[in-house]
């Protein structure tokens, strides 16, 4: 194992050994599985390759569990495939060549979802690859996907329960529309994938005369939309009584418009104030409406005020009204008993009138703009017509802007919810920690009813049966449908399930065609994955909350927000105790890295060049794991390898060409060993105490720091007493290197474990298999002095060094000496470190003298012959252990060098003879 492999070359063999020897499944199976830690894994969508945030959640997911395991925790890891929902079914309707919902249904319901199926038996094969090569240990053999019949029967059985505990209704209620998919999007959705679009849209001032006998009858209220299409749509309009509200006269016509909003409408217009007066007396007049294509009732076409819906930064300061379409709008409606307007159905197309034959019936909302725009200008109704950009919701399904629209839906009754979601929030440990007042609070504060039914296909049913007089039937089994139905239930998709028709008392009962929201499907996780209740009852039940989770910021306001408002219903309690919110790293576009944009490179070629250690130290040390996002920066992935994993290695290396497992380890009283000793106590300690809080850049930061001091102090400092074959040392630097591969086992996986297996015969088989180590608090207490000291003698170290480099003076040429206004603490360490012959410490002045003496200079010589030879060895692939004759340059500084040191040098390079000639060489000795 000690060739010139590289690294990426080593950790290869180690996921050999890994597969071969099945470590992942010994180190679950070795604990008891009655001490279990559990970690909830979000599925990612069955197809399309990882990309660097798919890495980045599967390494967070990665680290934690390998901890808790090697602390005597049972870490059960087993892969799932989300396999269900829109995306599946847009992919299928793009290989079918099928547009709209109905073209679905037209197709035929069975051959379709037989195509879903098709669709997502092939999975990524890809994705084995890349989980192995970062090094992430999960079982993907076993997944599960939401696709199975046991999962989509928990997700039907939590369903039942909210039902039984009458937390779900069904209702109107407005919110985001896709025409295009003919059904409801959630908020979070598209607020998680930054789903937006700078979109250009009409601005239009409309004309709505006041008919109310009063003095400002005749007077027509102006009213601002970008809206044109919901104009026919118009219930009422809604002022602010707290302003000033001013009569306009402006080309023999008078208008109503808010005081601050006066100047921004009419202008480019002559125009006068006629009367000032409080916008109360706006409240209750009526006006004539541009359209009555639609049924109206006792109390529309009036003034009204609603909190917050009024605003002074745009507009008129009077708002058009169309309950149904906007949040605000249904709210307005609802408060006042107006009529929900249901006038475009799910293909977005206009409905029939009922008052009166409408113009725009069947034609796509958007499309009547320009046509309503005309009718209004022709019928003197149209005040101003203008552009206006702003940004507008759509679904990157299909690349279709959303409508907010009133629809029948199923809800989950949030609102029932809210205080004991607010309370369940206090026991869950969130990193960062201002998420869990924050963003997440706030989430919570303003949630409005969860719409948890789809009228779509690919999904798991509602498990709602009527008959036709209105009765109801919910079942939560597969065992109740059958029993009810007399039918056995092979699958749970549709059509199928629409087939099977229960009977009870007489009555037939037949299913309603909706299918509920992948998000339940998806939060449903923790219990589905195992099928509990029908499975794993006892096992789920002493085991929930979770202990741990993990995804990127967008998914606290949809995935870890609906697995709480889920396990809040369900079980009165928090889902996860601990999560970890990652940050977002950007795609080559600028926006998160998604399939759907195909805006990443692959990462293969990274993982291949420089590891899945060095990538798992990029990440888990970078600001993504505080919730903060960034650019990949392959530069940095390389220091890691550079910086990190190559100089660890080195040292392994290093005492495995000039050293050998001691037979008897010994203590040591030297003071860098006890240094060394005390700060790997100190970094267990800080890499534990990081890891158990959650806080991955704290733990990872200890291992880093670590490999420094190991590498560029101790090992350096002590090379001439292990390569002397100084037993305490080389029984220090064993210890430290195995103890630290354990150490560091959770975070640089592969590396870890080629140390272990190079150094360590009696023991477990791997490093993973191993009880993480334990610190003794006593030990870093004791040593504080000897830490603190250490650090103040390199402190020193560092100011000369630098000088010698800003004076250009090589470190292999010894100095006389330095005085320092420090206290030098360990001065041979120091003197060796900076080479100089003597220290005067407690100095007035720092100060390195720089005259070369001429036993100085040749001893300079000396040492940079030393290197040469050392270097030749490396090139020419000659053993430290072999004998080498040594031919050196005949100069005179030469002779003067063997003459002073060459009895010193055949010993510091192993050398038989040395012979002056023409250049410097070696050959391997044959004598």
């Amino acid at each position: 194992m000690l060739s010139d492999k590289t690294i990426p070359e080593l950790e290869n063999e180690t996921l050999e050994f890994w597969k071969k020897n099945k470590i992942f499944e010994k180190s679950v199976n070795q604990r008891s599985e009655n001490n279990l830690y559990v970690f909830y894994d979000g599925p990612p969508f069955i197809s399309g390759l990882p990309h660097y945030g798919h890495l980045l959640g599967s390494i967070a997911k990665d680290v934690i569990p390998r901890y808790f395991a090697m602390k005597g925790k049972r870490v059960e890891r087993v892969w799932g495939w989300d396999a269900h929902g829109l995306t599946v079914e847009n992919r299928v309707q793009e290989k079918l060549g099928i547009k709209k919902r109905r073209d679905i249904e037209n197709y035929g319901l069975e051959k379709f979802t037989e195509a879903c199926y098709e669709y997502t038996a092939k999975t990524s094969a890809e994705w084995n690859w890349y989980i192995d090569k970062i090094g992430r240990w999960v079982d993907m053999e076993h997944a599960y996907r939401t696709t199975d019949m046991s999962y989509m029967e928990s997700v039907m059985w939590a369903f039942k329960q909210l039902y039984d505990k009458e937390l779900i209704y069904e209702g109107i209620r407005t919110s985001l529309f896709c025409t295009t998919c003919g059904t409801p999007v959630s908020n979070f959705e598209i607020a998680m994938d930054d789903s937006y679009k700078d979109v250009e849209d009409p601005a239009i001032t409309v004309k709505f005369p006041i008919i109310t006998e009063s003095k400002f009858k005749g007077v027509s209220i102006l009213a601002w939309t970008t809206t044109p299409w919901t104009i026919p749509s118009n219930r009422a309009l809604v002022a602010d009584e707290k302003e000033i509200y001013v009569v306009v006269e402006c080309e023999n016509e008078k208008y109503i418009v808010a005081e601050k909003r006066a100047e921004a409408v009419f202008e480019g217009k002559k125009y006068s104030v006629v009367e000032k007066f409080n916008g109360g007396e706006l409240l209750g007049l009526e006006y004539e409406p541009p359209y009555r294509f639609f049924k109206s009732i006792e109390g529309e076409f009036k003034v009204y005020k609603y909190e917050n819906m009024v605003n002074m930064e745009d507009g008129t300061g009077i708002v058009h009204s169309a309950p149904g379409f906007g949040d605000i709008d249904t709210e307005m409606g609802r408060h006042y008993n107006l009529t929900l307007m249901m006038t475009i159905d799910d293909e977005g197309k206009f409905l029939a009138g009922t008052d009166g034959k409408s113009p725009y019936e069947g034609m796509f909302y958007k499309d009547t703009d320009s046509s309503i725009l005309e009718d209004l200008k022709k019928r003197n109704l149209l005040f101003k017509d203008e552009k206006i950009i702003h940004r507008f919701p759509y679904h990157d399904r299909c690349n279709t802007l959303l409508v907010q629209k009133a629809q029948n839906s199923w809800f989950i009754d949030v609102a029932k919810l809210k205080d004991q979601l607010i309370k369940n929030n206090e026991n869950i440990n969130w990193v960062p920690e201002y998420i869990k007042r924050g963003w997440f609070r706030k989430n919570i504060d303003q949630a409005p009813d969860w719409c948890i039914s789809r009228t779509r296909f690919w999904a798991t049913p509602m498990p709602v049966w009527e008959s036709s007089d209105g009765d109801r039937i919910v079942v939560s089994s597969i065992k109740e449908i059958e029993e009810l139905s007399g039918q056995k239930v092979k699958d749970l998709h549709r059509p199928y399930i629409d087939e099977i028709v229960l009977k009870k008392d007489g009555k037939e009962y037949r299913r309603r065609a909706e299918v509920l929201d992948s998000w339940m499907e998806a939060s449903s996780m923790p219990y589905a994955a195992i099928h509990y209740p029908f499975e794993n009852k006892e096992k789920f039940e002493k085991n929930y909350p979770g202990d741990y989770i993990s995804e990127y910021t967008a998914q606290v306001r949809a995935w870890f927000y609906t697995m709480h408002i889920l396990a809040t219903a369900l079980f009165g309690s928090n889902s996860f105790k601990n999560v970890i919110v990652t940050g977002v790293i950007a795609g080559t576009d600028g926006r998160k890295m998604s399939k759907t944009y195909q805006n990443y490179p692959d990462p293969r070629n990274v993982i291949e060049t420089y590891g899945g250690d060095a990538l798992r130290l990029y990440l888990m040390n970078s600001p993504l794991m505080l919730a903060e996002n960034t650019n990949i920066d392959e530069e940095e992935i390389k220091n890691k390898l550079r910086k990190v994993i190559n100089p660890l290695w080195n040292c392994t290396k290093f005492f495995l060409t000039y050293a050998k497992s001691p037979k008897k380890l010994e203590e040591s009283d030297h003071v860098l060993d006890k240094w060394i000793t005390i700060r790997l106590h100190e970094t267990i300690k800080e890499f534990s105490t990081g890891v158990e809080k959650y806080m991955v850049p704290q733990a990872v930061r200890a291992i880093e720091e670590f490999v420094d001091d190991l590498s560029r102090w101790y090992v350096r400092r002590s090379r001439e007493r292990i390569t002397s074959g100084d037993n305490k040392a080389i029984s220090t630097l064993y210890n430290v290197l195995v103890t630290f591969s354990k150490g560091s086992a959770p975070i640089i996986p592969f590396v870890a474990e080629s140390i272990y297996r190079n150094l360590v015969v009696d023991g477990p088989e791997s490093v993973h298999l191993c009880d993480y180590p334990e610190y003794s608090e006593k030990v870093i207490e004791e040593g504080r002095e000897i830490i603190k000291n250490m650090k103040e003698d390199r402190e020193v170290v560092s100011l000369f060094l630098a000088e010698r480099t800003e004076k250009n003076i090589p470190i292999r040429q010894p100095l006389g000496s330095l005085s320092t206004i420090s206290q030098v603490h360990y001065s041979d360490i120091v003197k060796s470190e900076v080479n100089v012959k003597e220290i005067i410490s407690g100095a007035k002045e720092n100060v390195l003298y720089t005259d070369v003496t001429e036993d100085l200079r040749l001893e300079g010589l000396y040492r940079e012959m030393v290197r040469k030879i050392q270097d030749l060895r490396k090139k020419e692939g000659v053993s430290v252990s072999d004998l080498v004759d040594v031919v050196y340059e005949n100069t005179e500084d030469n002779k003067k060098v063997m003459e002073k040191f060459g009895e010193e040098l055949k010993k510091k390079v192993s050398a038989r003879i040395l012979t002056p000639g023409n250049a410097l060489k070696i050959t391997k000795s044959t004598s």
